[in-house]
């Protein structure tokens, strides 16, 4: 962990697991879209379309 993990969102957090839970409650659609696009990690980036996906199904039902 690096000392700036602190002072970021957690989504930024240097650690690719940390950046998955965070992802995993988001709700933002452009923020996830733009994780899924330029994260680092295949790993965040396939954590993000899984929730795009999923909140996308979600407002298909409502």
């Amino acid at each position: 962990m690096k000392f700036s993990d602190i002072f970021v969102p957690r989504w930024q957090h240097s650690n690719p697991e940390v950046r998955k839970r965070a992802v995993e409650r988001l709700k933002d659609i452009k923020l996830l879209e733009q994780i899924a696009e330029k994260d680092d990690d295949p790993g965040v980036c396939q954590a993000a379309m899984v929730r795009l996906e999923s909140l996308q199904v979600k407002e298909t039902v409502a």
